[in-house]
């Protein structure tokens, strides 16, 4: 299960696990389509658009729809950071948030290890989103789980 922890300041979510698999294939995993909608689906939700431009500058955009429901929840933002295969990072807005418009940073860094790749996901900004931090808190360790599972049986 990965560790997580909310800063003090409640800024950012910090998440963090172990993955088996070599960097390389945990990146691509993050950007590549077809392998996000095999990672990105669960039990609660259903990846029904995803798009990555992993390049500076580059756009990215999922929808997801609760499958108990019809709530669509749309998130997107830009790359601003991209050193294949240890970072990826890119700017979040989110539908749901209480102020969709403001802009949270997501941060994925790889670190190589003897077994695999340290996986932590910083998600920052978040000190004007009390509730979203909370969300999130709960919601990463889940998703991180997910990409760990997909690399590791590949």
């Amino acid at each position: 299960m990965p560790k997580t922890i909310i800063t003090p300041d409640r800024d950012a979510v910090v998440s963090e696990t172990e993955v088996a698999a070599p960097a390389d294939r945990v990146f691509e995993a993050l950007v590549n389509r077809d392998q996000a909608l095999q990672w990105g689906n669960s039990d609660a939700f259903q990846i029904i658009h995803w798009e990555m431009d992993p390049r500076p500058g580059g756009r990215w955009r999922f929808l997801s729809r609760e499958r108990s429901g019809t709530r669509e929840f749309d998130h997107h933002g830009e790359v601003v950071e991209v050193d294949r295969p240890r970072v990826l990072a890119y700017s979040w807005y989110a539908n749901w948030h209480s102020d969709p418009t403001h802009r949270t940073m997501v941060r994925w860094e790889l670190t190589p290890t003897p077994t695999g790749t340290l996986v932590k996901i910083t998600h920052s900004g978040l000190a004007a989103l009390p509730d979203a931090c909370t969300g999130y808190s709960q919601g990463w360790p889940g998703l991180l789980e997910q990409v760990k599972a997909f690399c590791e049986k590949r």
